[in-house]
């Protein structure tokens, strides 16, 4: 969480306008000026000349800021070039230094995925990035770890962001990779800072529609080896998958007074994918939509009030996969409200935010999961020849976030002192968050069907198929209503010392909750030196120490009740009552004594101007400490078996990035090239490490070793070298265009396969020596990969509007992407296309 210090480098941002035409001769005009000598021509001397396109000066992004700050910093016109016509912003994250895509972003998965990509910056998994919008957290707590497909017992497919917005209404973004002030906290990652737009002096406006579907996209069909010794007959190859995507936006931006003015946005995404479930083709649908409202008005004439109404729901309707009557739809996103409030004074700049928002994290299903064998009433399995006849959902969950957020900044404007120039920074931001976790209905997930043509079920119809089969065990969720509450504080302070060619920053932020209940102090200091006085080569370095965030998912499962299991069996036939077992080791959380996850930092730097443009190098270095992981107990005295969090989970990144911008006139050039090595010894906060317990040993290259010395390189994230070349040019006004490669080295990883073999005998605990079984982990080589991407525009006016029309080719080659391991089958995307119309007026 973080105020709008970070963001007030921009002072007022720029209001929203679209490049308007104006012609020559008001041009001249506006820049000579009238005078009284000046005589008045006739309309026998009107002459008429050509129109000229008129834009705003467009901001280079490479380079340092003032204080050398590692941020990376788009307007309006980057965020328009490089835009998607899906409504991402993945093509501007593409341009920044230090930052990788999932492997999954080129999955063809990704092809209908309508939530936002995740990203890494420095090394930092995905959720452990601070996502700030208008000033205020935009960052989920809510197990933004979870997987798969939103289906499970106790989860809802998670998301590091809350509010997922569209991209046409974001005017500024900047990402901040290394040496990031102190204005900003909760993160292990990196920062990124988006702002909305506001509207201008004139009335303005866009629509826009753009889609894609199956038809327009290339597949590569791969089909696993065949082994000719099995005697079996070669695998067929998979069907290419069948879908449709689109987006429509419309946005008004209108003056209602004299320094009043309104942006209004609307815009909804979809995506439709069929996929074969027993036999019959149903389709997977998503949609997100996004309202916004903001309202800004002059205050006093140096201050801004903006005012910002925002609702943003996601939905996914799906199903399990071969499960009849598993339909189920996920709702995530949210909605928020938001009043900034900005006062440029004679010598103090303040900012001012306060907001709430509600995210929602929840499923309709239906309650109760039923793996029958297949007997005569229930044989759809064996028809679909997917084996059970399985059926049923995990029912409803309601999983809600509601934050209030509040942040203060003031920054004195600097002060010399002879040949020194100083200025200081600080502010404060606290957050109240309470989230709740709802089961209305209880749970029963059943196993062990026993077929018995003589059972008699007893009026147990749910359960029991008279004289077919019954379920011997089940596991019981109860129904739950558990709701907590977090409270966090920051304070922050940084002074800035300039003296001569030097700019020095040392600054400090201190962070408190009051569930960790730790008092983290974070130091961040960084310095550029100007080396020639004339700001064109410039050596930037830092030493900052970075403290990650609470999730409010380890409270709520500390307070959830655990599930346990129930036995029955049958007497002459006849099907018993379920029992309850004892002593059954059922789980439950427990984060006693957690310290805060930290990252410690060294940076250092290089900027210079080259060719017109700027050229960055940098290097970074991240040691990650205190990672979150788990360990498990053997069952305890209370009959439980406990999931322990800990802090025994650590990583390493280091990387090299040097890049290169340049803006031309109406070209704009992003080069930059990445090398880093992340290491790991957990995936996530879920993933177990523990040097003792013999149950968290693995089977790695012939040789049964603790997990937590595996010392796997990363398995996602993690490429050793990426090269990013985009260009974007205005050929006119009526055409423009952009064009962009993008290269992802190779590279071995660690993975964990779905074999386990035997390992050594082991004691349990109370006495029982068994054979432990060990997963299996291999070394997997993943592709390199260069990609092409290239979009066209073209503007058509009629009047004082133009028509739009738009194309954009995505793997303009037709290249594998590399997400199908050799040898295996599956289906990967290649070239695909999107079409874009539109209105601007």
């Amino acid at each position: 969480m973080r105020p709008v210090a970070g963001r007030q480098r921009s002072h007022h941002p720029a209001p929203w306008r679209w490049p308007r035409k104006a012609t020559l001769a008001t041009v001249l005009v506006a820049s000579s000026g009238a005078s009284a000598e000046t005589p008045t021509p006739s309309p026998e001397d009107a002459v008429s000349l050509p129109t000229l396109l008129i834009t705003a000066p467009v901001q280079n992004p490479g380079g340092l800021d003032d204080t050398g700050a590692g941020e990376t910093v788009f307007d309006q016109t980057y965020v328009e070039q490089f835009g998607q016509a899906d409504g991402t912003l993945d093509g501007v994250l593409k341009l920044v230094p230090g930052l990788q895509f999932g492997e999954d972003s080129e999955s063809v998965e990704g092809l209908t995925e309508l939530r936002p990509q995740s990203v890494s910056i420095s090394g930092g998994r995905f959720y452990e990035n601070q996502f700030v919008l208008d000033g205020l957290s935009n960052s989920n707590r809510l197990d933004p770890a979870s997987d798969g497909d939103g289906s499970g017992i106790h989860g809802v497919a998670g998301h590091e962001q809350s509010l997922f917005l569209d991209a046409g209404v974001i005017d500024r973004l900047a990402v901040y990779d290394a040496n990031v002030p102190a204005a900003y906290g909760g993160f292990t990652g990196g920062v990124v800072d988006a702002t909305t737009r506001r509207a201008g002096d004139e009335p303005e406006g866009r629509v826009r529609v753009s889609g894609t579907h199956a038809g327009w996209t290339r597949f590569h069909v791969l089909t696993r080896d065949w082994d000719p010794d099995t005697q079996t007959e070669p695998p067929e190859p998979p069907d290419s998958p069948d879908f449709k995507r689109y987006r429509a936006s419309a946005t008004y931006a209108t003056p209602l007074a004299d320094g009043l003015g309104l942006l209004a946005s609307l815009s909804e995404s979809y995506a439709s994918t069929p996929e074969l479930t027993l036999d019959q083709t149903r389709n997977r649908i998503q949609r997100n939509r996004n309202l916004l409202f903001k309202l800004s008005s002059d205050v006093g004439g140096a201050g801004t009030l903006d005012l910002t109404a925002t609702w943003a729901p996601y939905e996914s309707e799906g199903f399990i996969e071969n499960v009849r009557d598993s339909d189920y739809t996920l709702s995530g996103g949210g909605y928020g409200l938001k009043a900034g409030y900005e006062h440029l004074g004679a010598h103090l700049e303040q900012s001012l935010d306060l907001g709430w928002t509600r995210s929602d994290s929840s499923r309709e299903a239906p309650n109760g999961y039923f793996p029958w064998e297949n007997t005569r009433s229930r044989q759809w399995g064996l028809e679909a020849d997917v084996g059970l006849s399985r059926e049923g959902g995990y029912g409803d969950l309601d999983m809600v976030e509601d934050a209030t957020s509040l942040g203060y900044s003031l920054r004195t404007l600097p002060v010399a002192w002879g040949d020194v120039d100083l200025h200081h920074e600080a502010g404060v931001d606290a957050r109240h968050s309470r989230s709740w976790f709802r089961r209305d209905d209880t749970l029963y997930v059943y196993d062990d069907a026993v077929i018995n043509p003589d059972v008699q079920c007893r009026g147990y119809t749910t359960d029991c198929v008279q004289e077919e089969q019954y379920f011997s065990s089940r596991r019981v969720y109860q129904a739950d209503d558990v709701t907590v509450a977090l409270n966090e504080i920051g304070l922050y302070g940084e002074t800035t010392v300039t003296w001569r060619r030097l700019t020095g920053t040392l600054g400090l932020r201190y962070d408190y909750n009051d569930f960790l209940r730790n008092h983290d102090l974070a130091w961040r200091s960084r310095a550029r030196f100007d080396v020639f006085g004339d700001g064109r080569t410039q050596l930037m370095a830092g030493l900052n120490r970075y403290y990650g965030a609470p999730l409010l998912s380890y409270k709520l499962r500390e307070a959830r009740a655990p599930y346990y299991t129930e036995y029955r069996s049958t007497e002459q036939n006849i099907v018993t009552d379920w029992e309850r077992a004892a002593g059954q080791g059922d789980y439950r959380y427990r984060f006693d004594g957690l310290k805060t996850p930290y990252s410690d930092e060294v940076a250092l730097g290089l900027s210079q101007a080259l060719f017109g443009g700027t050229l960055t190098l940098k290097l970074v270095r991240r040691d990650n400490r205190d990672e979150f992981s788990r360990t498990t107990t053997e069952t305890q005295t209370d009959g439980y078996r406990y999931y322990l969090m800990n802090n025994e989970g650590s990583s390493d990144y280091r990387g090299i990035s040097l890049g290169w911008n340049g803006v031309y006139g109406q070209t704009l050039v992003n080069i930059h090239g990445t090398w880093s090595e992340t290491e790991t010894r957990n995936a996530d906060y879920d993933d177990p490490v523990d040097a003792t317990a013999s149950s968290e040993y693995v089977w790695y290259r012939g040789k049964r070793i603790k997990y937590g010395e595996l010392e796997a390189l990363r398995e996602d994230y993690n490429r050793p070298l990426v090269i990013q070349v985009a260009v974007s040019h205005r050929f006119s006004e009526a055409w423009s265009g952009t064009v962009s490669g993008r290269y992802r080295g190779g590279y071995d990883a660690i993975v964990e396969t779905s074999r386990t073999v035997d390992g050594e005998l082991v004691d349990t605990g109370n006495g029982e020596v068994v054979r432990e079984s060990l997963e299996v982990y291999e070394d997997e080589r993943r592709r390199a990969t260069l990609l092409f991407d290239a979009s066209l525009e073209h503007r058509y006016p009629i009047g004082d509007t133009e028509l739009v029309a738009g194309v954009e080719v995505r793997n303009l080659l037709n290249d594998r992407v590399y997400t199908v391991s050799d040898g295996d089958s599956g289906i990967e995307p290649g070239r695909q296309l999107w079409l874009t119309l539109g209105l601007d007026f």
